[in-house]
């Protein structure tokens, strides 16, 4: 979410890594080879991108589902646009995972220049250019990616992000 643009006060970071390493304790990890800081996890993720196998077919079939569901899940309807997003979130997929595993997914081959930081830029300047020209922000690729990210904020429908208390559920707190 960085990449995209977003910030984070060192809080929320320390929150987002703590969460991360629950998350792996939870699904087995041991803790001899968890990570303990933000800068540990990077070369943890460094090691395993080296030795990330090719992606199996099932791995492509998802990706695609995942890019081609985006314009439905954006509430698009006619085929050209929904075509128009998909291609816009191939580019910045792209540009977010780089060439070696864009092309193992079986991307389209699009460029994905500049790409990302454009995204960076409307996020950053959009809200005035919103203001100076309100038709043009609604109806662009990024107003519609953005809507995409926002379908995973789960609070605006009562769900929160929280976690037990206590690693058996019955010693566990309501939460």
């Amino acid at each position: 979410m960085k990449t995209l643009g977003a910030s984070y006060n060192d809080e929320e970071y320390a929150s987002f890594m703590a969460v991360w390493r629950y998350t792996g304790y939870l699904m087995g990890i041991p803790e001899t080879i968890l990570f303990r800081d933000a800068e540990e996890a990077l070369k943890l993720y460094d090691v395993g991108i080296v030795c990330e196998p090719d992606s199996p077919i099932e791995s492509v079939v998802m990706a695609h589902s995942l890019v081609n569901s985006a314009p439905l899940i954006a509430g698009m309807s006619e085929p050209d646009a929904r075509r128009h997003l998909a291609r816009y979130v191939y580019r910045i997929s792209r540009g977010l995972i780089g060439k070696e595993t864009a092309d193992s997914l079986m991307y389209p081959q699009l460029s994905s220049f500049g790409v990302v930081e454009w995204f960076r830029i409307q996020q950053r300047y959009g809200p005035i250019l919103g203001k100076l020209l309100p038709g043009r922000r609604e109806d662009s690729n990024f107003a519609r990616f953005t809507s995409l990210l926002s379908t995973s904020l789960f609070d605006e429908e009562g769900i929160r992000y929280t976690l037990p208390d206590h690693v058996y559920a019955e010693e566990s707190a309501k939460w």
